[in-house]
């Protein structure tokens, strides 16, 4: 049936006269990193994607066809504050303030800060191109109709992932229950559901670490005709069916355990499902699969059979506007690890041993499984992406000169002595130390992103008191191949300001001086992302 709202416009809307013929590529874009095809669904008002996911600063090819007898458009929209959670809530309702003016402008709000890409209004079996490139944030982004009457119904969300996969259409369904083997999901009814934009097979929208399961049902796209291999491995049970078949039985009760399984499988699209179900103990799950063409890929965050008995699918994630803290052992950062996730999405591991920023990172911040409910074996790396390591070795050393050769890195220094640190009202801390009888106060601050299309910064702002204060105390920043251009120092990874002091690069080191005045210090110093 037609809504009535489209019928009252539609007289109108056969009038318009946007162009909707196929683009030639712009320039830049003659290759693409990947391509979407995405339809309307005839007298269904839905897209026949309703979730597919490209990799940050992909170049993307997006095909909008509409074999509808109504026009419609389709809208990708920036994430907002809910990060994706309103659908695009704000753009429709500019849509609704447009009034009169709304069939002037198509129903598109020009403009609006929140529209990444528009493909305009497509008139009934016609189609357009766009070409975009990817945002550089990870993130969910919807995508809209905007229309009258159909964003309700007409909605999707891109997921923006450096692990973005071949899976489009992926959702799941939560449910609560004790079983010794995968239960018949379709007579229970389910907790809690949702869409997984980035396709990735992910057990943390869980609400309870044992007695619950899930069905998770997707699209994957082959691309050639062969044999394929799909593997999961799971704590508890796992099963992965392709087109409604059973290709993979990893069921029961037990620990993490990998089982593989193959099926020839048509050029296309391909139904896929995987059920899971998590008893008591330790929970995980991770799905892969390869196949012509395409080596081991993993579908999940982590990769089947990746292990050693390790838990993985608790995204710790920062509360809206404060900082979170995981103290651990944290790979790059050491035994006495502590991790700091700020809202903002930028990140930072400081070593406890040798009080130094050892890394920082954007994007997610840490999956706890490991440590939390796993058996809490070896070091968990940042969920994130663009790692930046900082030098190993103390931070603040007495050199003979500013020439003289940096002190050889100790697994635990003896020259300083850590103190402790201190939260503000946003769980953001202060870590403390002292170097003799010099006391530091090392604060790092999450710098928001400009925009959308942009990463946040971190700035650190060190304090130092000294009642007899040294002459020859220096501040190691960064390591890299460092230019100075503009007051700041680049490399290919990092752009690092330094405020009250004068930085220079030696030997593939960022220094700066420490210069007292009346016993006390403070540097400024900001680390940004070159790309």
């Amino acid at each position: 049936m037609n809504h009535p709202i489209c019928l009252k416009f539609f007289a109108i809307a056969v009038l318009w006269t946007t162009c909707l013929n196929a683009q030639k590529p712009p320039k830049g874009f003659e290759k693409v990193d990947q391509e979407i095809v995405i339809s309307t669904m005839e007298a269904q008002m839905k897209y026949d994607v309703r979730s597919f996911s490209v990799k940050p600063n992909a170049k993307v090819k997006l095909v909008f066809k509409n074999p509808d007898t109504l026009p419609h458009n389709l809208i990708i929209c920036t994430p907002g504050k809910k990060k994706g959670g309103d659908k695009g809530q704000e753009v429709i309702d500019a849509v609704l303030k447009l009034g009169d003016k709304g069939v002037e402008q198509d129903w598109e709000p020009k403009g609006h800060p929140r529209i990444l890409v528009s493909s305009g209004m497509v008139q009934p079996k016609k189609e357009t191109t766009m070409y975009f490139k990817a945002p550089k944030k990870e993130g969910d982004y919807p995508y809209i109709c905007t229309f009258p009457g159909h964003f309700q119904l007409m909605n999707g969300m891109m997921g923006v992932s450096r692990l973005a996969n071949p899976i489009t259409n992926l959702s799941y369904k939560l449910y609560h229950g004790s079983w010794d083997k995968m239960p018949d999901f379709t007579k229970l009814e389910p907790q809690k559901t949702g869409v997984l934009a980035n396709g990735l097979f992910d057990i943390s929208p869980r609400d309870k670490n044992e007695n619950f399961g899930f069905s998770f049902t997707g699209e994957i796209e082959c691309p050639k005709d062969g044999k394929y291999t799909f593997t999961t491995s799971s704590d508890d049970g796992s099963l992965l069916l392709i087109d409604g078949k059973l290709v993979v039985n990893n069921d029961g009760v037990h620990g993490v355990k990998t089982i593989s399984g193959s099926v020839t499988l048509k050029k296309g699209k391909r139904a896929i499902e995987v059920r899971f179900f998590e008893k008591s103990g330790g929970e995980a799950l991770a799905v892969g699969w390869s196949g012509p063409g395409i080596k081991k890929q993993s579908l999940s965050k982590s990769s089947p059979g990746s292990g050693g008995g390790g838990a993985v699918g608790m995204l710790i994630e920062p509360p809206e506007g404060e900082a979170i803290m995981y103290r651990n052992f944290i790979n790059g950062a050491g035994p006495r690890a502590i991790g700091v996730g700020y809202h903002e999405g930028v990140n930072l591991a400081f070593d406890a041993n040798n009080m130094r920023i050892a890394m920082i990172w954007q994007g997610d911040f840490m999956d706890g499984a490991r440590h939390w409910n796993g058996r809490g074996q070896g070091y968990q790396p940042p969920a994130g992406e663009a790692v930046i390591k900082l030098p190993e070795g103390v931070s603040f050393a007495a050199l003979d000169s500013a020439e003289a050769t940096w002190p050889q890195a100790e697994y635990r220094t003896k020259d300083l002595r850590f103190r402790g640190y201190a939260l503000d009202k946003h769980q953001r801390p202060t870590f403390k130390y002292e170097r003799g009888d010099v006391a530091i106060e090392d604060t790092p601050e999450p710098v928001a992103a400009a925009d959308e299309d942009s990463f946040g910064q971190i700035k650190r702002i060190l304090k130092l008191k000294a009642k007899k204060a040294p002459g020859n105390l220096y501040l190691r920043i960064a390591q890299g191949d460092f230019e100075e251009k503009g007051g700041s120092f680049r490399d290919s990874e990092l752009i690092v300001t330094v405020k009250g002091g004068k930085a220079f690069s030696k030997d593939g080191e960022l220094r700066v001086p420490v210069t007292f005045k009346n016993g006390s210090a403070q540097l400024e110093v900001t680390y940004s992302w070159a790309n």
